[in-house]
């Protein structure tokens, strides 16, 4: 899998979580429990392996603790990470893609809520 495969297939665990919480709200009824633990899992997961995939590409050494901050702390960790990872040059350009990122999973989650609305039946 390559790194934008990763990233894509976030954006499709945003939009199914999206999706899931419009069902299961319009149904009253509480998400199970394998849903809430197996989409938390891949939102952690995903961005690692992102983040692995990446600094492997860019032959960035990952240390113990950028590793383990990515697992706990995404939103702070990856920015850090992508200013350490690129050039001088190109550092505010992958901030502001990574934000671009961020609306864009919001958006996703937004989508498939919608989406649920939106089937007949």
């Amino acid at each position: 899998m390559t790194p934008k495969n990763t990233l894509l297939a976030l954006l499709a665990l945003m939009f199914a979580c999206g999706l899931t919480q419009a069902m299961y709200d319009a149904a009253h009824m509480r998400m199970p429990s394998w849903w809430a633990i197996l989409s938390a899992l891949l939102s952690n997961f995903l961005p690692f392996y992102w983040y692995r995939l990446d600094s492997e590409a860019r032959r960035f050494r990952r240390s113990r603790w950028m590793s383990s901050a990515v697992v706990a702390v995404s939103p702070l960790a990856i920015p850090l990470y992508l200013l350490r990872s690129r050039p001088k040059g190109a550092r505010l350009a992958s901030l502001a893609r990574m934000s671009g990122f961020v609306l864009l999973m919001l958006g996703a989650t937004v989508v498939g809520g919608v989406a649920f609305f939106a089937m007949p039946g």
